[in-house]
C-alpha cells in the first residue's frame, strides 16, 4: 500500500507540474502570438505611410492607391485585435493606436488626391468657359456662376483633406511616442520624414489656396 500511495503521489505532484508548465508554454505562446501581430501590423503601416508620404500630396490618380493602403490596415487591425490583449496591454493599446493614426492619415491622403482631381477638373471647365468668349449672355452667365461655384465647393475640399492631413502628421508625433514607450524598437518613420510630409500638405494648401485668389479674380461677365 506505501509504495502505491506514493506511486499515486508523484503521478499527482507529474500531472500538476505539466499543468504548470503547459500553462506557462500556453501563456507565452499567447504573448508571441501579441507581439507577432502587432509588429506585423506596425511594420507594414509604417512602409504604407512612407510610401504616401513619398508621395505629392494631392497627387490626381493616387487616391485608389492610398485608399487601398487604408483599407489594408484594416486586417493588420483584425489581427491584433484577435490576440490576447492581457498579454501585453501597453503594447497592444498602443499598437492599436498606431494602426488607427496611420490609417486616418492615409484616408485623408487619399480624400486629398481625390479632390485635387475634382478641383482642377472644374478648374479647367471654368477656364475653357471662359474662354468662350461669343454670346455673353444670360445662359452663359449662368453657367459661369455654377462653374465658379463648382470651383470654389472643390478647392476648399481639397484645402480640408490637406489641412487634415497637416494636422494628422503633426499629432502623429505623440502617437509615435506612446509606441516608443511600449516598444522602444518599434520601427516608424523618422521625425524629419513627418514634418517634411506636414510641409508639403501645408504648401499644397497654400498652392491651391493663391491659384482660387487667382480665379476669383476672373471676369465673369
Amino acid at each position: 500500500m506505501p509504495s502505491q500511495r506514493r506511486t499515486a503521489l508523484l503521478i499527482g505532484i507529474a500531472v500538476v507540474v505539466l499543468a504548470i508548465a503547459g500553462y506557462f508554454l500556453f501563456g507565452a505562446k499567447k504573448t508571441r502570438d501579441l507581439e507577432s501581430s502587432a509588429g506585423a501590423g506596425i511594420a507594414d503601416a509604417t512602409q504604407r505611410l512612407r510610401g504616401a508620404l513619398s508621395t505629392k500630396p494631392g497627387t490626381a490618380g493616387a487616391d485608389g492607391a492610398l485608399a487601398a493602403d487604408a483599407a489594408a490596415i484594416d486586417e493588420s487591425l483584425a489581427r491584433l485585435r484577435a490576440e490576447d490583449a492581457s498579454r501585453n496591454k501597453a503594447l497592444a493599446a498602443a499598437a492599436e493606436l498606431y494602426l488607427v493614426d496611420v490609417q486616418a492619415i492615409l484616408k485623408n491622403e487619399a480624400a486629398a488626391a481625390r479632390a485635387a482631381g475634382a478641383w482642377e477638373a472644374s478648374r479647367k471647365a471654368l477656364l475653357a468657359h471662359l474662354d468662350r468668349a461669343q454670346g455673353r449672355g444670360p445662359g452663359w452667365i449662368d453657367r459661369a456662376l455654377a462653374l465658379k461655384d463648382k470651383a470654389e465647393k472643390d478647392n476648399f475640399d481639397y484645402r480640408n483633406a490637406l489641412g487634415t492631413v497637416a494636422d494628422l502628421l503633426r499629432a502623429h508625433q505623440d502617437t509615435q511616442a506612446t509606441l516608443r514607450a511600449a516598444w522602444p524598437a518599434a520601427p516608424m518613420i523618422e521625425d524629419e520624414e513627418r514634418k517634411e510630409g506636414r510641409k508639403r500638405a501645408q504648401q499644397a494648401a497654400e498652392q491651391a489656396s493663391e491659384e482660387l485668389r487667382k480665379l476669383r479674380q476672373l471676369p465673369l461677365s
